[in-house]
């Protein structure tokens, strides 16, 4: 549950950031690297601009890279996957050598040539990162979707002259849904993070402010070698949080899907409570 709130609180300060900001991302609001105080809650930057506000602000960067990537990762993943599955032979044999020969690609490095020679902008990254993220999951839904169509109501359902569109959504879409929000949650985990990581490099969007961005300036310009932790820490310390936030909702889900995985969690409790007692 407190991990959910925290990620309301997240979206909402990436929804509403830039009007409780106290000042614009880009203004040069003060004096270059101001200690915190009344006027600017974290202090400044080298450019004098306000270290809090640019943090509000940054929330949207990140959480709309990490989500949208999520999505079309996602999606990618139920698309060819429960074809893949589904229909088997051919199909089947085609979809799985081209995720082979993609899953041999480094996938950071690839992102990294790949975002050099596109235009710059959080949009084509999320759909970078989508693409290419969707290759695992496609591997993890199709094993899913196997075990669902060889069911026997699946078999049933067919022989009473069902077509394939009303099977995949009224049999097996809603069977696979709970992995797919599984998948979702730890891909916009790992998308958030890649993109604080080419910020950091210096690849992000310049057009946007994100955190990424804040901590490869904060390292670049002494923020680090100059102890100004006012600087450094909030951009870092909300990607930890944030992180940290999306594995426990990712943990949550995967034990109410797969009871198994509650009972082992409550066995080991059981046996080291056990093994203190006694």
């Amino acid at each position: 549950m407190a991990s959910l709130i925290l990620l309301a609180i997240y979206i909402g300060i990436a929804a509403f950031g830039p009007c409780l900001a106290p000042y614009a991302s880009s203004e040069i609001a003060g004096s270059p690297l101001e200690e915190p105080g009344r006027l600017h809650l974290l202090g400044t930057n080298d450019l004098g601009q306000d270290i809090f506000s640019n943090l509000l602000c940054g929330a949207r960067a990140t959480l709309v890279l990490g989500f949208l990537g999520a999505l079309l990762s996602v999606l990618t993943a139920l698309t060819f996957g429960t074809i893949s599955a589904y229909y088997g032979g051919r199909t089947d044999e085609i979809i799985s050598r081209i995720v082979d020969i993609m899953m041999t690609l480094p996938g950071f490095p690839l992102l990294i040539v790949l975002v050099v020679f596109l235009p710059s902008s959080i949009f084509i990254m999320a759909a970078i990162m989508g693409l290419l993220g969707g290759l695992q999951g496609i591997r993890i839904i199709r094993s899913q979707v196997l075990s669902i169509s060889r069911a026997e109501y699946i078999y049933g359902t067919r022989a009473l002259g069902a077509s394939d569109h009303y099977i995949m959504s009224r049999h097996i879409l809603p069977g696979i849904l709970p992995l797919a929000a599984v998948t979702f949650i730890n891909a916009a985990q790992r998308f958030m993070l890649m993109g604080v990581g080419l910020g950091f490099l210096g690849l992000g969007d310049p057009n946007v402010v994100d955190w990424g961005q804040m901590i490869s300036r904060a390292y670049s310009n002494g923020g680090f070698a100059l102890g100004l932790w006012w600087w450094l820490l909030p951009p870092g310390l909300a990607v930890v949080l944030l992180s940290m936030t999306l594995a426990l909702i990712g943990y949550g889900l995967e034990e109410e899907i797969e009871p198994r995985l509650k009972n082992i969690n409550n066995s080991k409790w059981f046996t080291n409570g056990y093994a203190r007692n006694n």
